[in-house]
This record gives C-alpha cells, structure tokens and sequence, in this order.
C-alpha cells in the first residue's frame, strides 16, 4: 500500500511577553512559540538539506521526519577525513630574508609580475593535515504500516531544540521527539506509541550510499540489544584512526532483539535512544574496546523529561536572551517554512512571519553548531556528504567572522567561547606561518583550516595567501567587542592582551619600506581572493583590508595597555606601536569618489567582486562612521552603492557582508533588498538551513547565521559612545519589537518598540556603569522623553546625551522625524 502523507492545519496561540510594563511591548507581542514548521520531508537522501537541525557545537543531527521510515544523520564537530601518515600537517619553506626583502622592493617598485612569480615560487607549500568534513552515519527508524498517515507535521523547536515528528494512522496519534543535549552532551530521542497501541518498530546504524565515502573505509557492526554501535576505520596510513557510534536503547515495556545490526523492538510502548560519538585520532580498536562510550551512556538518566530540563536550563536559556517581532499576524505564524518561503517570492515586502523565523533559526542554527570549544565551520556542524564544498573547513577571511558575527551582540558568550577557544588554539600555528613565511614575530593568519591547527591553507599563483595580514585584525575583533559589551578586564587582559602584542611584535617586524611621505608601504599587500581590475595578478601593495587591520590591532592594543594601566611598564614598546600607526599609509577615494580597494595609486577596483574586504573599515571595526569622517563615509556609502549595481557573484557571504556594511551605512534600501534576496532566490531550504549559492547550490550555513546580526544590526547600531535606533530599517518594518541586544559600550536594549506609522519609539535602556550615552536616530528627533538626564549633542538635531547611572533602567520615548 503506498504511503500518502495528509496535510492538516496547526493552530498556534501567540503569547505576549510584557516587558518592565512596557504598553507597546503587550500590544507588540513576542511570539512564546518560536518554531520551524513543515508538513512535509525528504523524500531521498539527496535532498537531506532539508531535514531539520539539531546540535550543541560538538555533535549534530539531521532529522528527515519521515514518520514510518525515518532516517537521521550524525555528524561531529571532529568529522574530518583523518590525516594520511605520509602528509601528517601542512609544510612550507622557511623563506629567506633576501627573498623577503626581493619581493618588498618588487612591489615598492611596482614590479608586481616579479613579485608575484618569487612569492609564488618559494613558499614551497604542500598540502596536508586532515580532509574534507564526512557525516558520521545514518539512524534508520522503520515502524510497520497501518493505514493512511494524516495530520503529519514536523516541527523544530528553536527554543528548546527539539525536533517533533507527528502524525496519525489507524493505531492513533504518534509523536517521536529528538534533540542534542547542551548540557549532557548526548543524542536525545524519544518514540512513544499511540495510546493503547503498542510500538513496533527496527532501528538500525548504517550509511547511505549517498554519503559517498570512500570505498577503502570500513564499516563494522558491534551492536547488541543494548547498544547499537557501528565502528568506522578511516583508510590505511591514517595512524589506526577511526570513529564509533554507539545507541543505548531503553524500552518501555516490550522486548528487544538483535540480528546483526538490526535491532527489533516489539509491544513496547516507549523508546528511548541515547547516542554519542566520537573520533580517536590512533589505535581507534583499543579505544572502542575500552566501551567508554558506553559506560558514559549508562551514568545518564532515560527519562526525557528529566534530560530536556537539563536541555532548557542551558540550550534555551541562552537561545531566549534575545527577542525579536516583526508585528506579524497569528495566522502567518501558523504558517509552514514553505509557505512562508513562496509567500515571499511574490512579494517585494517583507512577509515578517518569515523574517521573524529566519531570525530565530539562525539563533538557533548558530548556537546549535557551537560549543565551547569550536564555532560553526563552513557547515555549521552538520552534512549528509563526504563532498562538502570548501572540505567543510573553517574560511578566515569572512565566512567564519561573518557566522559569528551576532555572537556578542546577541547575547550568546557561551557560543563565543567557541571561537575564542579556537583561535587562541590556532595561535602557535599563526606563529610558525609568520616566522616562515615573511621571517616576523607574530602572528599570520591560516585562511582555510579544520581547526586543529593555525597552518596556512592552500598557497597557489592567484592565491598568495600568506600575504593577507589584515585577517588577523578582523580575527580579533570579537575579543575586543566582547570587552567593549562586558567590560571584563581579566578577559582583555589575559585573552586579547597577548593575541594583540603579537600582533605589535608582527607589524615592527613586517613594516620596512616606506613611500615618499614616509608612510609605511604594505609591499606585499593582498584584498582577499580579489585582484585590481585589469591586472591578474594578486600580490600588491596597500590593500585596505591590511592597512585596516594593522590600524585595529595597533590602536586597540595602546588602548587595551592604556585601560590597564600599562603604559609605564610597556612605555618603550607601545612608543613603537604609536610610531608605526602614525606612519600607517592612508584610505584613498577613486575617480568614482569610491573608497579604494588599494589604497596605491593606478590600482583600480572590481565592483564585481563577491568581496568587500576594504569595507571592514566599515563593518565590522566602525573605523569609518559618519562622525568619524564625514569624507570617507561617504566614499564608503559609494562604494558599497557602485557593488551594489553587481550581484557579489551569486555568493551568500558577500551579499550577507554587504548587508551587514549597509545597515552600518543607514542605507535601509540596500538592506532590504539583500534580505529580500536571500529570501526569495532560494538560499533557504525548507530546514531554514542555507546554501552558499541560489538555487540552492552548495549546503553552508554562512548566510542563516549571519541573518540575526544583519536585523539586529539593521534594528540597533552602536559603539563605544553611541547606540542608533533604526538605523536601516527596511520600509515595510513599520511596527515591531527587539528585546535583549547587546551595545558595545556595556547597555543593554532590554526593549524597544517602534510604530513608524506614528514616527514613535520607545525604549527601555539599563547601562552597567556610570556613563554618558549619545542616543541617534537618523530621522531626526522631534521631542524625546526619559527618566534620566537629557542634553543635546554634538552630532545634531539626530541625537541627544542621556545620563545613565549603573544598573538603572532608562525608560526613553521618542518622536521621530
């Protein structure tokens, strides 16, 4: 009999959570209920990007939903091709100090053929460490027919991270619930029969051809009826490296039978499945003789309910700091992801139930896929093919800093911790390309990695990587946002202190040749992955991603020594630093009265380009702000609208750049239109999970995870002396409300509620210390209310100083232009 699946209509109660009595807020309204929702599921394992996600940064999974034949996939963090004996890391030269000084005065001179064939030729790099990112396995979960299957849904819950299959047969109502435990690090997946019906069903680890492993991987079956468990040996010369899954299965009642991997269970009426994995690096049979997995499994607790408070105490709580509606109705939020999607791609205005969910999934997909030791990586943390795109690896020079990049200000530093856990493990990496490849102390950045280790990724012709030294500041700028939100001492102190006098120690080192003004030259000086128009080749000089990076690291290293307290003990060093900052080349504006991309003259810009790396001046280092430099804003704002008559070549993670560096140029249109894009070109899949392409080409969840920080930064902007309400907020968003985000100069927005059909907005503001805080709204402010002291400020009839005491919260109402 074949298998139909019948849509039904789900009713969802919409909850108001009010905030400090805030009126605006009741009638706004937070969604309680904020979910990912489908009636539908993949129908072959090619299409498992639109299986549903889950994860806590250290395991994943990729849940179908189909209800009688479901299957999962596992992932983990450290799912990587394992290192091949003869190729164990990464190698290059030590190259000398004359090639060093060839190549500067090569590109001093504008000799860049020279230049780019010498570095080419003596860095001597060759590939090696691990491969490409794998899934681990699949679960398959068959349960017998028994009539035909209605009101089917599956849903994913962002707040508690579980995902919940239902539907209806002839036996009754089923429902079968999984997550990945945040706080006990393990798969949580719970199948209950109907009531008065009995569960019948086979589970079984296996692979899908679809995966496309290796033909010279093993497989190997060690399951019993207590613990399901397949073993996987990498291919020969991988030093014994391997990995395992292994399911511990409860039942409620019933038996439990096995006949080789196929564990049957019969008149039960619950079960329940805890899995974990891992990767043994060596000798992978001694370690899965020693049954650790195991024994961790049976220390657990089997109830659900008991597993999913811990879920809630650590996953949600975390996920529910920041809230965002968009005044959507209660029937769009019914809505399934398909739905939505469609509802979209007709309409050139925000369909906000949509935004809301984007919003809310990429919180959700971010935090599933970090943990405290690692960031998402070009994947997130999920896949469900050996033929990752990229490998899978970590991209330094945008994609991860652009997944991380609602870290901070959305309230999330147990995912931060990830990402400064990891750089701060690539840090002796960064250290031996920099000592090998340009002979500096310091620290070079690795491009593409795993993140086991910091070495350099692929070095070839159009590629010169080891020249792209303006990464490194855009690697440590979330260290120092962090300290510009918390205000934590220790953490700039013992984190980013010594990340930062690496980079003082590189700069005095790598800095030589000097122009006619006397400024430094970057000779050897690349914008990543681009090339000035015309020229072909890569190796340059000035690159503004590189005088930006030097300019971040150096000026925040003197004011991290000033704020504490070192000038006395680091006077001779941070001289130094001063004396090269000052002598840092400066921006330069082109014919078109665009910021250049190189800051040397008869270099001329590809606005083509998917990149938009000499905006980080922009965002994210706000080095460039309309007060900052009325000029170079507005060469910024032209260069961002000349890229913008191109399409970034198709790829999210320049659109998602660029949006996030128009919501920092108040440039409403150019945000909205890059949201719209994304939406209704097929980024998303129905999981809410995104490709690196349209049309959904290519699994990579750069653009679901950098969608928060777009709204939140489209919706609240700020610095260390400003918060701007609405600085690019798109037309159609005429009423809604943000709660939670994080200011970079330690305010919280606790709320802030806005009605543009009425020009109001109203805001509730709580700063953890003493401090003066210039409130703009680009409009123009009519007549403003608080209570707190109100003055007015230098930057005009658009802002006004309000005087905030620590741990007070400022109730502020505004009438805007």
């Amino acid at each position: 009999m074949k298998r139909s699946i019948g849509k039904f209509a789900l009713l969802f109660a919409v909850f108001c959570v009010c905030s400090k009595g805030n009126t605006s807020f009741a009638q706004t309204g937070f969604n309680k209920q904020r979910i990912g929702l489908s009636y539908e599921f993949p129908k072959t394992y090619k299409d498992w990007a639109n299986g549903f996600l889950a994860g806590n940064g250290k395991m994943g999974i990729i849940v179908f939903g189909n209800p009688l034949d479901e299957t999962v996939i596992f992932d983990d963090r450290k799912f990587y091709m394992a290192v091949i004996d003869s190729l164990r890391d990464r190698s290059f030269n030590q190259v000398s100090e004359a090639d060093l000084k060839l190549i500067r005065d090569y590109c001093t001179n504008e000799n860049w053929k020279a230049a780019n064939d010498l570095a080419n030729r003596v860095h001597g790099w060759k590939n090696g460490g691990e491969g490409s990112k794998h899934p681990g396995f699949e679960m398959k979960i068959n349960i017998p027919e028994s009539g035909h299957i209605s009101n089917y849904s599956r849903v994913c819950d962002y707040r508690t991270g579980e995902i919940i299959v239902k539907w209806t047969d002839n036996r009754g109502k089923w429902e079968r619930r999984s997550f990945v435990s945040r706080k006990d690090n393990v798969v949580v997946q719970y199948l209950k029969a109907p009531s008065g019906a009995k569960l019948n069903c086979t589970i079984q680890l296996t692979t899908d051809e679809g995966m496309h492993f290796p033909a010279d991987m093993k497989f190997t079956n060690a399951s019993n009826s207590g613990f399901l468990n397949l073993r996987v040996n990498y291919p020969v010369n991988t030093n014994g490296a391997g990995y395992e899954g292994v399911a511990r299965v409860v039942v409620d009642g019933g038996k439990k039978s096995i006949n080789g991997n196929i564990l049957t269970v019969t008149n039960a009426n619950a079960v329940t499945l805890l899995t974990k994995t891992e990767k043994y690096y060596s000798n992978c049979e001694n370690q899965w003789n020693k049954r650790n997995i195991q024994n961790k499994l049976k220390s657990l607790s089997v109830n659900y309910n008991i597993l999913l408070q811990g879920q809630k105490a650590t996953h949600q709580a975390i996920f529910d700091r920041v809230k965002l509606d968009l005044n959507a109705s209660a029937a769009d939020r019914a809505l399934s992801n398909e739905e939505l999607l469609s509802r979209q791609k007709s309409s050139d205005k925000a369909v906000t139930a949509l935004w809301e969910r984007v919003f809310d999934a990429g919180r959700y997909n971010y935090l599933s896929s970090s943990s405290d030791v690692a960031p998402p990586d070009l994947l997130g943390i999920w896949t469900g093919d050996c033929k990752a795109g990229w490998n899978g690896y970590y991209f330094l020079d945008a994609n991860l800093n652009l997944q991380i990049a609602g870290g901070n200000i959305g309230d999330m530093p147990e995912a931060m911790e990830g990402y400064f856990t990891m750089m701060e493990r690539l840090k002796d990496g960064f250290k031996t390309n920099a000592s090998k490849l340009l002979g500096t102390r310091g620290m070079l950045s690795g491009g593409n990695l795993s993140g086991l280790n910091g070495l350099i990724g692929a070095l070839n012709y159009y590629f010169p990587y080891q020249y792209v030294t303006g990464e490194m500041g855009w690697l440590l700028y979330p260290f120092w946002e962090h300290y510009l939100i918390t205000g934590d001492k220790v953490f700039l102190r013992r984190r980013l202190l010594p990340l930062l006098k690496d980079m003082g120690y590189f700069y005095e080192d790598f800095l030589v040749n000097k122009d006619k003004n006397g400024n430094f030259i970057f000779a050897g000086s690349i914008s990543p992955e681009s090339q000035p128009a015309g020229l072909k080749l890569s190796l340059v000089n000035n690159a503004t991603f590189d005088i930006a990076g030097a300019k971040f690291c150096l000026s925040t290293l003197i004011k991290t020594c000033e704020i504490l307290g070192m000038q006395q003990e680091l006077s001779s060093e941070i001289a130094k630093w001063q004396a090269i900052l000052d002598k840092l080349p400066p921006y330069l504006i082109n014919d078109d009265g665009a910021l250049k991309e190189w800051a040397w003259p008869g270099l001329n810009d590809d606005y083509a380009h998917r990149h938009s790396s000499h905006l980080i001046t922009v965002w994210p280092l706000e080095e460039i702000t309309a007060e900052s430099s009325s000029e170079l804003y507005k060469a910024a704002q032209t260069a961002l609208n000349k890229k913008d008559e191109y399409d970034y070549q198709g790829a999210g993670h320049g659109i998602v750049h660029s949006a996030l560096i128009a919501a920092n140029l108040n440039n409403a249109k150019s945000v909205n239109s890059k949201i719209l894009r994304l939406l209704k070109t097929d980024f998303y899949f129905t999981s809410l999970a995104t490709a690196h392409y349209s049309n959904f080409k290519v699994f990579c969840t750069d653009v679901s995870n950098s969608m928060p920080a777009i709204m939140m930064e489209m919706l609240v902007n700020s610095n260390p002396k400003v918060i701007d309400l609405l600085p690019a907020v798109p037309e159609s968003l005429t009423k809604g409300a943000v709660a939670g985000i994080k200011a970079r100069n330690r305010v919280t927005v606790e709320n802030m509620s806005w009605d543009l059909n009425k020009n109001t907005i109203e805001c509730i503001l709580r700063s953890d210390i003493d401090q003066q805080i210039t409130l703009a709204q680009r409009r123009g402010i009519k007549s403003i209310s608080a209570k707190a002291k109100v003055g007015p400020s230098s930057i005009g009839n658009t802002a006004r100083v309000i005087e905030m005491k620590a741990g007070q919260p400022v109730k502020i109402n505004l009438q805007v232009e």
